[in-house]
């Protein structure tokens, strides 16, 4: 075990008392104080963008959603309007098909 002479203690003391002394001079200076409130600032301005960019991520998350079910609704529609076509030019040249069957391909009725 290390034994401290008195010596040794009052140097040890004085170090710390020193280093206190210190430490609260430069947390009470301006200069710390205006270093700490523009790192809040920063902080949270950062957690308002976070915030903001979760709530634009989630809002395009819903659109991505809705617009894949108008694609594969248009998808569907586009076959269905294919396969219309399709019989429409098999009835035109079929002569068996009665007139009130064809339809004019430049006109789109409801399907």
């Amino acid at each position: 075990m290390i034994t401290f002479t008195p010596d040794q203690w009052l140097i040890l003391a004085l170090a710390f008392g020193l280093g206190l002394v210190l430490g609260m001079a430069l947390l009470a200076s301006p200069k710390w104080k205006e270093r700490h409130r523009e790192e809040v600032a920063r902080h949270r301005e950062e957690v308002t963008r976070r915030e903001a960019v979760e709530a634009d991520n989630e809002r395009l998350r819903r659109d991505a959603g809705e617009m894949d079910s108008l694609r594969h609704a248009a998808a569907r529609d586009e076959a269905r309007r294919r396969d219309l076509d399709v019989r429409d030019e098999a009835a035109r040249r079929d002569p068996d098909v009665p007139e009130a069957r064809r339809r004019d391909p430049d006109e789109r009725g409801p399907l």
